[in-house]
């Protein structure tokens, strides 16, 4: 009978070491085995060494490719790359991400040039902005390199300079 129950024990360790490999969360493995989540917890840290999966979560997967969390989605309504799993916590979506989705994005990207602003592909009639509007933002103070910055503010300083000395000179010849 003990044999029976060691069998049983390591194929349900087993089949946790599957779930979490499969990219399950703790939450529904303990869910599903009748355990705490921190059993699970134990279980696998025992068992793998980590509570880890090899699939990345969406916020993973934007901080290695480099686009915002928008984009990752738009790519995925798009039909683009697709989730390996997906579950809803109340009013949000999860979506965990195999590791080759990060050589379908660059694939894409090869392929396809995104607007230096807004970082949507770009209509075949443009060449840095996908609009106009993207072009003017682009132009901003607060996009601008150090170097463009120093050389806008020399400018000012240098504007002002002009303005007081200007005002200062017609001032006297008022004044004689």
């Amino acid at each position: 009978m003990a044999i029976d129950l060691k069998i049983k024990n390591a194929a349900s360790k087993a089949a946790i070491f599957e779930m979490r490999r499969a990219g399950m969360p703790m939450r529904e493995i303990a869910e599903k085995i009748g355990r705490s989540k921190e059993r699970v917890r134990q279980i696998l840290v025992k068992g793998l060494g980590t509570t880890d999966h090899d699939y990345l979560s969406t916020l993973q997967l934007c901080s290695q490719s480099g686009l915002p969390r928008n984009r990752i989605v738009e790519l995925y309504l798009d039909g683009v790359i697709s989730p390996v799993a997906k579950w809803d916590a109340g009013n949000r979506d999860y979506l965990l991400w195999p590791p080759e989705t990060l050589a379908k994005i660059t694939a894409y990207y090869e392929n396809h040039r995104l607007c230096k602003v807004c970082h949507k592909p770009l209509p075949k009639n443009r060449i840095f902005f996908c609009s106009d509007e993207c072009r003017h933002e682009r132009h901003k103070y607060k996009y601008m390199t150090p170097e463009e910055k120093k050389r806008v503010l020399d400018n000012i300083r240098r504007y002002r300079e002009r303005r007081k000395a200007v005002a200062e000179g017609s001032l006297m010849t008022i004044s004689r």
